[in-house]
């Protein structure tokens, strides 16, 4: 888990430095400012299913579901599940870079009895981002999901 951790915090950097080098050394809209980099896309698919790291492949879908992007605590994106569990999400690079800081999460609060009736528990499934946070293509960046794992509420 902390080599994992260390792979995003790298990742992160790398992306702020390509960031700043096009604000420093890029076109003039780059050293207007950075929301004109580029944006960030996060897609993925919500499972509907307990326990930790969650097989997608083998978990039913959680259609209709509110994915929120949460960064050090504050919502900064979302988006809902179409009928497949299938999200998808945008960002400009001013936000995104300001996410990137504060240490993101996918969340999605549940019940799950809202997508399983036999599925009572109530909590949230979390998932950090991946993707190649060095890598601009087109002016996007593209994450996803690391793995949805259930967070059980403790009340």
């Amino acid at each position: 888990m902390a080599s994992s951790k260390k792979a995003v915090l790298l990742r992160i950097l790398a992306a702020a430095a390509v960031v700043a080098a096009a604000c420093v050394f890029g076109t003039a809209e780059g050293r207007l400012g950075i929301g004109k980099l580029g944006r960030l896309v996060i897609t993925g698919v919500v499972p509907c299913s307990t326990g930790s790291l969650i097989d997608i492949a083998t978990s039913p879908i959680f259609p209709n579901a509110d994915v929120e992007l949460r960064c050090a605590g504050k919502v900064v994106a979302g988006a809902t599940t179409n009928t497949n569990g299938s999200f998808a999400m945008e960002l400009d690079m001013t936000s995104a870079l300001a996410a990137f800081i504060g240490g993101c999460t996918l969340a999605v609060d549940t019940p799950l009895v809202k997508c399983n009736a036999d599925l009572t528990d109530v909590g949230t499934l979390v998932s950090y981002l991946q993707g190649p946070l060095t890598r601009l293509i087109g002016g996007i960046f593209h994450l996803f999901p690391a793995g949805f794992s259930f967070h059980a509420r403790r009340d």
